[in-house]
């Protein structure tokens, strides 16, 4: 079986000790079970979760993660339209909005107007085609994008100026990373495929290496299926490898300690034998499906969360309560300390209607999410929700 999606139950599980959770009934993890166990290695503690201690599917209402949700309606000038599913990285001052169909990086202010594309799309100079990763610096007035299969980071400043890129020491073909701008610094992981000499490391902005780390038993076959994933929602630099193909492996979150250069595990999963996830529970645990003879696809998934201080967890129905909506079926992102959803107006406006005549929906909600509903057109931009991880 394969935790295809782990990242953001990782994420969630490496955050859970800096929510402020209510005790008693308010606790949506009171009569859980434990479902997983602390070791301390030499390396640090690390969490093991068996999967098959999960029993049941707890509510779990999003305002016990985050703080007060934020509804923004992006400019709606034909230069800023975006349209589609886009990773969006949510700042103190600032949304970026990643490239799709064909369209560069949009820059908004947290009000939703339109600031300036970031590069564009193409082959040329400070241009990309389909990225992997990107980082909204605003202390330091920049913008850093990955592209896939690249051997350098673009740069940018917030009024879409290009700088000077940062080479890097390895090839890309899928990374994840960090700059320190103040530090001179670049942290990068990247798939390690047959014979890369490192699956992470630490560089200067002139491309010379520091520090790396061998991938050893995380080396994976040459195969674009597999992926890199990183949070990014605390300080420290937290990654994670899936392999999916051609085998799936155990996944493992890692904490790149880089005092003493090592990879240490901080969560993983003990699979249960038996491959079936009750039809019931949607999630974030997913296995490959093979549907022809070259063509895989993920089953439907199965979220879950497990408590780090007290280890208790269950599989999830993670719920948008401050505008009841299920916020499984608005795919939930954590990332760079917030909740984040990007949504065609069309796609949330159904949602709403759906929901909005349900019982036990106090009236102030309900009077809430309709006028929500009448402010949502066809022709408009999408509309971004987030809501800021709780400390």
């Amino acid at each position: 079986m394969k935790t295809r999606m782990i990242y953001h139950s990782l994420a969630i599980c490496c955050l859970l000790p800096a929510f402020a959770f209510t005790t008693g009934e308010n606790d949506p993890f009171i009569k859980s079970p434990t479902v997983a166990k602390l070791t301390n290695t030499p390396n640090g503690p690390l969490i093991s979760c068996d999967l098959k201690a999960l029993k049941d599917t707890v509510n779990f209402p999003l305002s016990q993660l985050t703080e007060e949700l934020q509804i923004v309606k992006l400019d709606n000038r034909d230069e800023a339209l975006i349209g589609g599913w886009i990773r969006t990285t949510v700042g103190e001052k600032y949304i970026l909005v990643s490239n799709n169909k064909q369209t560069p990086y949009k820059l908004f202010d947290r009000t939703g107007k339109f600031i300036t594309n970031i590069g564009s799309y193409g082959q040329g100079p400070n241009e990309y085609l389909n990225t992997y990763a990107e980082q909204l610096d605003e202390a330091n007035n920049r913008i850093y994008i990955l592209p896939w299969q690249s051997s350098k980071i673009l740069v940018f400043d917030l009024k879409g100026n290009a700088l000077d890129p940062i080479p890097l020491c390895l090839r890309v073909p899928k990374g994840k990373f960090r700059v320190n701008t103040a530090k001179s610094e670049v942290t990068v992981t990247v798939l390690p495929f047959p014979k890369w000499p490192a699956v992470v490391w630490t560089q200067d902005l002139k491309g010379k290496r520091k520090n790396f780390v061998a991938p050893g038993s995380l080396a994976m076959p040459q195969d674009f299926s597999n992926e890199v994933s990183m949070g990014n929602n605390t300080a420290a630099y937290d990654v994670m490898l899936m392999k999916i193909m051609p085998q799936p492996s155990v996944d493992t979150l890692y904490h790149y300690n880089t005092a003493s250069n090592k990879l240490e595990g901080r969560f993983t999963v003990k699979y249960p034998s038996n491959d079936k996830i009750p039809k019931y529970f949607i999630g974030d645990v997913s296995f490959p499906i093979q549907i022809d003879e070259s063509t895989f696809s993920g089953s439907k998934p199965a979220y879950y969360m497990v408590d780090k201080k007290t280890l208790h967890g269950n599989y999830v129905r993670l719920y948008n309560d401050f505008i009841s909506t299920p916020s499984q079926t608005i795919y939930p992102s954590f990332n760079n300390g917030y909740y984040v959803t990007n949504m065609e107006p069309m796609a949330l406006k159904e949602i709403l209607e759906k929901e909005v005549n349900k019982k036990g929906l106090t009236a102030d909600k309900k009077k809430k999410v309709q006028n929500l509903i009448k402010t949502l057109n066809d022709n408009d931009n999408n509309i971004v929700m987030f809501a800021k991880l709780k400390q």
